[in-house]
């Protein structure tokens, strides 16, 4: 069992700077900026809001649906709600995961019938908590009555691995809390640094069929208050729930995932994609849940910069490429990455990962028909970080010596 932490506020208006015009060479040579936390861009427009073609650098490739999001990039803060359309973003930066099922019904609600009460008087559940998302009377506050009395939702699901997730904080007492998936066979405790703070807990297990989730608290008089509970199947072989949350009633959500793209139909064109068609530099600053797997740069061909086993990042342009270190890439929303390279017509191709030791290799190619790149993720969600994208930079005909690498990321 792991457990993990979470809570979210959202931009309205984004600034737009020109294109820059800085000198080849020096570390303001990037053509193309987004800060994603900051709602900045230079190079092109970054707006918020609707997923349309008009010209931003970035787009979202999938139909996503709306959901609430941690407005800080390490997790915690006040949720908050973004729409249907567009990337999927916050003032922590774009949020990343693939798209899962929340199959919890009444996941913000606990006094609807869908769930059971042990002994009906064990457990006290109102709908009359401040939600994660700052709403008066928009979360569920449980009240313990008798000792291990329990709440619990019967799913029917097949044979998986599934993780069972609230973002919870203590009202009162300091009693035990714990989570089931199976029916309170097994029983795992939760309450370890609860405070009067929205936390993202949770637990996993495998080959669980027909879960039945549940909480269970220890102590007479305490209280906890639950919001945007979650049921899902692991993915990707990542048991983490989904940091991007949303609200269910009567039916399961599929819960899509955010996919930034950049792409060579979009209207301008864009010109984004242009600059990766041919040898350029890159930068790349997020935080991820996942390390082996993840896909900081996934290009629709033979442009890949990614996080494999040990944590080592790899980099790769046609049939050139280059390998960090292992433990380059720090795993977990708490510790930021930084990640940079570039190639030149030459075919020489180089990367720099968190400040460490540049590595350099031959034999890079340009993609000259490359359509579309992705940042975080790819179409299948099997590149998703499970985390956040903070800033983005991406400059054509750009180099660096191998000083300017180590500092831009350290």
């Amino acid at each position: 069992m792991t457990l993990l932490r979470s809570p979210a506020r959202l931009p309205q208006a984004t600034v737009i700077y020109p294109p820059h015009q800085g000198k080849r060479g020096g570390l303001n040579s990037f053509q193309y900026v987004i800060d994603f936390t900051a709602g900045t861009a230079i190079g092109g427009t970054q707006p918020y809001g609707s997923n349309t073609n008009d010209g931003r650098l970035f787009r979202d490739g999938t139909n996503s649906v709306a959901c609430f999001l941690p407005s800080v990039s390490d997790g915690t803060g006040t949720m908050v709600s973004v729409g249907n359309a567009g990337l999927r973003r916050s003032t922590g930066g774009v949020w990343s995961s693939p798209s899962l099922t929340n199959r919890l019904l009444w996941n913000r609600d606990l006094t609807n019938a869908a769930w059971v009460i042990s002994n009906t008087t064990d457990l006290t559940a109102a709908k009359a908590a401040t939600g994660a998302d700052g709403t008066n009377n928009a979360a569920s506050r449980i009240t313990c009555n008798v000792a291990n009395g329990t709440i619990k939702q019967s799913i029917t699901l097949a044979s998986s691995q599934v993780v069972f997730s609230f973002m919870i904080k203590r009202s009162n007492g300091t009693g035990t809390v714990e989570f089931t998936v199976d029916n309170g066979t097994t029983w795992a405790s939760i309450e370890s640094d609860l405070n009067g703070n929205y936390q993202l807990k949770f637990i996993t297990q495998a080959a669980v069929t027909n879960p039945v989730v549940g909480i269970r608290m220890g102590t007479p008089g305490d209280q906890i208050s639950v919001d945007f509970g979650e049921l899902i199947s692991a993915a990707n072989s990542v048991n983490l729930p989904k940091r991007d949350r949303v609200a269910t009633t009567t039916a399961t959500v599929l819960n899509t995932q955010s996919r930034p793209t950049a792409d060579i139909a979009d209207a301008a064109p864009n010109t984004l994609i242009t600059a990766a068609r041919q040898p350029h530099a890159f930068y790349w600053q997020g935080r991820s849940e996942r390390g082996n797997g993840a896909g900081l740069i996934t290009g629709a061909t033979s442009m890949f910069c990614t996080v494999i086993a040990n944590n080592a990042v790899t980099y790769a342009e046609g049939s050139g490429s280059v390998q960090s270190a292992d433990s380059a890439f720090r795993v977990g929303l708490d510790q930021v990455n930084k990640v940079a390279g570039y190639f030149t017509a030459g075919g020489v191709i180089k990367l720099c990962v968190n400040g460490g030791a540049v590595v350099s290799g031959t034999g890079a190619t340009a993609d000259a028909t490359m359509d579309h790149f992705d940042l975080s993720t790819n179409g299948a969600g099997s590149r998703s970080i499970y985390g956040v994208t903070e800033v983005f930079k991406m400059g054509s005909g750009v180099t660096f010596t191998d000083a300017e690498l180590i500092a831009m990321t350290t």
